[in-house]
């Protein structure tokens, strides 16, 4: 893969990043729809799917509550900067899903060679693991030779989704409170986590446009729609 700077007159990708409860699904299906009229436009959605598939297990009956929480305990545990990876099977359930985005990413990317206009729920990054759809897993909190590997391997992925670069980010940005508002069954903490990393987060120099998505929704397609016309 090419960094996408390297090409004139290619197709735009233009990508939509920000927490849960910040519209970005919504809108970069509408935004798609729109752009579809005027140009082909195809809407690729970047993300793991995880935490939704989470949502649906815990409906799961009689044993639904249990797994999702013992998943969830494990997944924090690959998170979280002081606690080891929990085992093998943790691990490549994560490097599983990586792959998953890797393989969509690749749709996405080769549609955007074949001269066609992509929209992206979603963008990988490589610069922060275990949030804000970076890397799953750390080589460096685990002594497990095989966890390693896989945490070599999924890096060396993020790392080439990572040096392609959208022809713009749009970044719409909430609070914790307007996100947990219009995501209730998310947790406050993790939101507020989430948002603070994504505001932090640099995709390598891409240009990035920062739109304030506690407006309207109406409003805030506007303001979307002026940005996409300077990229497009």
């Amino acid at each position: 893969m090419s960094d996408t700077n390297y090409y004139e007159n290619t197709a735009p990708i233009i990508s939509f990043i920000g927490c849960d409860g910040s519209g970005k699904s919504t809108l970069s299906h509408d935004i798609a729809q729109i752009l579809n009229k005027e140009r082909k436009t195809e809407i690729f959605y970047l993300g793991l799917g995880s935490g939704e598939l989470g949502r649906r297990i815990q409906k799961w009956p009689i044993v639904g509550k249990y797994i999702e929480r013992v998943l969830s305990n494990k997944a924090k545990k690959t998170r979280s900067p002081t606690e080891r990876i929990p085992g093998p099977v943790t691990a490549f359930v994560v490097f599983l899903f990586s792959c998953k985005r890797f393989l969509e990413f690749n749709k996405m990317y080769a549609a955007h060679k074949n001269g066609i206009q992509v929209v992206t729920d979603r963008y990988p990054q490589n610069e922060l693991i275990g949030y804000c759809d970076g890397p799953g897993l750390s080589a460096d909190r685990t002594n497990s030779p095989i966890i390693k590997w896989l945490a070599r391997i999924e890096r060396q992925l993020y790392q080439k989704m990572a040096s392609v670069h959208p022809s713009i980010i749009i970044f719409l940005d909430v609070d914790v409170e307007t996100a947990i508002e219009r995501k209730p069954d998310h947790n406050f903490a993790l939101l507020d986590k989430k948002i603070s990393y994504t505001r932090s987060l640099l995709f390598n120099g891409a240009p990035i446009k920062i739109v304030d998505a506690r407006k309207s929704y109406g409003e805030v397609k506007n303001q979307v729609m002026s940005i996409i016309k300077m990229y497009s």
